[in-house]
């Protein structure tokens, strides 16, 4: 394995073309795309694309109901564009904005836009492999087809059915990467600039986005800096404080709702590394996190998976992209410092899958390099084996997550459409604070309007001021449940008419402050259907 003749620059300047290419103008690089034809090679790319629509399983993931995470960003779609930045809570408002494109109301078509992000996954994760620098085609072709087939079945990408941005993030880090790849292959300021852009114009769709361009900018500034390449280092510099400023105004409009979310939350300290406790507290939660997840990077015993990794660093730098590997150690890096300044959780397997899929590529890398030194004491036959056999062990790991069921059982859809159709017309409906969204999204009667609500921290609810009978708690804690109940039954008592409970995604205090309240006011519920639903026959002298 050598490293190829364009890798490292000769000297600062203006960039220099490829042996044996000549200059040509930019019209004639579009007259050459407009007649390009599909070959082989990339049918067999996009077949590995579409593959993703087997790897999941589609009709699961189109009929099962929206969970309360996912709910929030299905009811952004019922507001006005207007209102996105107020309704995308922390959800990349582009995702939002894609999920318009994909949402049929009252359905989850809109699910298959994580499957769209996930095949282009696999594309970029082949193009980043396969046009790392290899010198032996085989071999590029080989790094291509192992990494595109890793990002297809690691098991974090194989449980992401949800309509969540998780995808997308590892679709954008995957691109910013290869993107740093091909500048250090042919340094430009249109390279530059299409680096920039992936890293800004992405973080519209991928908070992690942002944490792989601030590492690929600064291994640039490094690496030339070793090298004395000023014009270069120059160049890189400007463009990584232009980039950092357009960053820091899209992270000020619409990102920063995104990080306050993480403040406040009993979930995420679980993630976050305890520096202040010592280093025998921070190696211990970091070997702590990696065993609970270890599964879902399908790479096998630790033994094997680093030195792979490891492998996929020291092959990428030889090949000439110093900077690339760089980066892809930063990265990692810079997550332990995030999660020890509480700013970001590490290794949580929803907000972390583009590290999985990161890794999973670099030690595809690695395995395909590795392969290639060992041609050099065995032969060709018996190093295609090695290589299939590490492939077959990767996909037998991740057989168990194929066609996964993920997605949390919380059925607000039944349960309204229930309603809908079984409540008499002076009936009362309540809605748990965490079903709102839901509730909104999946009721068949007018239109939702939306109100400021500090108590979560999308910062708002979904009401319906058309539609009195409709109730929705504002807060989780005792005294907002037995308002919004008391509010209701003393309604329903004027009229004789029921009262219908629809609660989803309810903590062990929640449940308890609904059964006080229901006992304060001398009430019990009926379950009704199959869907969690629940009904209170208001009785009393008056409506006998």
């Amino acid at each position: 394995m050598r490293v190829d003749d364009g890798a490292l620059p000769p000297v600062a300047g203006a960039a220099q073309p490829e042996p044996g290419t000549v200059a040509r103008s930019p019209w004639a690089r579009l007259r050459e795309k407009a007649r390009w034809r599909p070959g082989k090679e990339h049918l067999a790319v996009l077949l590995l694309a579409l593959l993703v629509l087997a790897v999941h399983d589609v009709r699961y993931m189109l009929t099962h109901p929206f969970w309360t995470d996912e709910a929030w960003v299905a009811a952004s779609t019922l507001f006005p564009l207007s209102q996105l930045p107020a309704t995308t809570s922390s959800t990349p408002i582009g995702w939002s904005v894609l999920a318009r494109l994909l949402t049929v109301h009252g359905t989850q078509t809109a699910r298959l836009l994580p499957l769209v992000f996930a095949g282009a996954a696999v594309v970029t994760a082949y193009w980043f492999a396969r046009r790392i620098g290899w010198r032996w085609e085989p071999a590029s072709v080989a790094a291509g087809l192992v990494a595109a087939l890793g990002v297809l079945l690691v098991p974090a990408m194989l449980v992401r059915n949800d309509l969540k941005q998780y995808t997308a993030e590892a679709f954008t880090v995957l691109l910013t990467l290869a993107l740093t790849a091909r500048l250090e292959r042919r340094w430009s300021r249109g390279g530059l600039a299409a680096l920039s852009v992936s890293i800004w114009g992405g973080m519209l769709i991928s908070h992690a986005v942002a944490f792989v361009g601030i590492a690929a900018l600064a291994a640039l500034c490094l690496v030339q800096l070793a090298r004395r390449a000023w014009r270069r280092l120059a160049e890189a510099a400007v463009a990584a404080a232009g980039t950092g400023v357009i960053m820091l105004g899209l992270y000020e409009l619409f990102d920063a709702r995104a990080s306050k979310a993480l403040d406040g939350s009993a979930y995420w300290p679980h993630f976050y590394l305890p520096a202040a406790q010592g280093l025998h507290a921070s190696a211990a939660f970091v070997i702590r996190h990696f065993h609970e997840v270890r599964a879902y990077f399908g790479l096998g015993p630790w033994w094997l998976a680093v030195p792979l990794v490891i492998a996929g660093l020291v092959t990428i730098t030889r090949l000439g992209r110093p900077a690339t590997a760089i980066a892809v150690a930063g990265l990692w890096l810079e997550m332990l410092v995030l999660s020890a300044l509480r700013k970001y959780p590490f290794l949580n397997l929803r907000t972390s899958t583009f590290l999985f899929a990161v890794t999973v590529v670099v030690a595809a890398i690695g395995l395909v390099g590795v392969c290639s030194l060992l041609r050099r004491w065995l032969p060709n036959w018996a190093v295609a084996g090695l290589a299939a056999l590490a492939v077959a062990a990767f996909a037998v790991n991740a057989q168990p997550y194929l066609r996964s069921h993920t997605i949390a059982n919380e059925d607000v859809r039944d349960q309204a459409l229930y309603v809908a159709a079984h409540a008499a017309p002076g009936d009362m409906i309540v809605v748990n604070l965490n079903s709102n969204w839901g509730f909104a999204y999946y009721w068949p009667t007018g239109r939702p309007a939306r109100r400021a609500d500090l108590a979560v921290k999308q910062e708002y609810e979904a009401y319906f001021p058309g539609q009195p009978r409709i109730i929705v708690a504002r807060d989780r804690d005792p005294a907002a449940i037995n308002a919004a109940l008391s509010q209701a039954l003393a309604r329903a008592r004027h009229t004789c008419a029921r009262v219908w409970l629809i609660r989803t995604h309810m903590n062990p205090s929640e449940q308890a402050a609904w059964a006080a309240a229901l006992s304060r006011q001398g009430q019990s519920s009926t379950r009704v259907g199959r869907y969690g639903l629940r009904v209170i026959r208001v009785g009393g002298s008056s409506c006998q």
